[in-house]
């Protein structure tokens, strides 16, 4: 009986050790919610498709200067040309250059809050300027604390919606990084399509060309999981600001536009 129950206890501390999902603090949605942002950051992952740089996210505004896009590649010529450089490839989960990545923060309701998170590529293969986001849902434990309950994932004007202990792949920031198959762990690992930038939950690496559609090549080629350096309050990105096509920013999703809360 004592080898078996301290088996069970081994088990078990094995499994604490293995996921979290941490609660956090009324509080930390307080002061703009930068702590709650840090919290719930999702991982990017960003693909490198036949032997070319993606267009990789950059800051959107400069000094309150909004930054202006380039025009669209159009999928023929290079991606990444006009864009920021992801930085040395050294094979698959290589580091990326580090870019912020703007947080708006909303409570939808007495037993949930939403953080957005958005970030800005001056083209996509379709258009001029492009803002991509993701959003984590969080809800009440029930006892005072606050956990991951879902994710939102742009897609074109759309959001895929997927319960957080669902997430494919999940880290804590603890030497875990590249761990593949973890569940229920504080910030969820997303990839973005190597062309048009939607959000994914998966990679994707039977279909590499020029496509539209949940096919879009998408793979980990470059990382980045922003801390509370390169996690800047969306407010920053102001009302009025004109992105042409991409009109799911910032600004949008504070206001009645993109509302934050009726995404999903």
């Amino acid at each position: 009986m004592y080898h078996k129950t301290l088996l069970v206890g081994v088990l078990a501390a094995i499994a604490g050790l293995t996921s979290a999902n941490d609660a956090i603090p009324g509080n930390a949605f307080e002061n703009s919610g930068h702590e709650a942002a840090i919290a719930g950051a999702p991982m990017y992952h960003f693909g490198r498709s036949w032997d070319r740089k993606p267009c990789y996210p950059e800051a959107g505004q400069n000094d309150g200067v909004k930054t202006d896009g380039v025009d669209s590649d159009l999928c023929f010529s290079s991606q990444n040309g006009g864009c920021a450089d992801p930085g040395p490839w050294n094979g698959v989960n290589s580091p990326g250059n580090p870019f912020p990545v703007y947080y708006t923060v909303r409570q939808c309701n007495d037993n949930e809050w939403r953080v957005a998170y958005s970030i800005y590529y001056k083209k996509d293969s379709g258009h001029k300027n492009d803002w991509e986001n993701s959003i984590v849902i969080w809800n009440g434990d029930g006892a005072g604390g606050w956990k991951r309950s879902g994710t939102l994932l742009g897609w074109h004007s759309g959001w895929d919606y997927i319960a957080w202990g669902d997430i494919q792949n999940t880290v804590n920031n603890d030497g875990d990084l590249f761990d593949q198959g973890a569940k229920d762990r504080n910030h969820a690992k997303v990839y973005q399509g190597f062309y048009y930038h939607a959000t994914f939950s998966t990679r994707k690496t039977s279909l590499n060309t020029c496509a539209n559609t949940r096919d879009e090549f998408r793979s980990n080629d470059w990382y980045f999981l922003p801390d509370g350096t390169w996690l800047h309050n969306g407010d920053l990105i102001q009302d009025g600001w004109d992105y042409g096509s991409a009109d799911t920013n910032p600004s949008s999703l504070r206001n009645e536009a993109r509302w934050i809360c009726n995404r999903g």
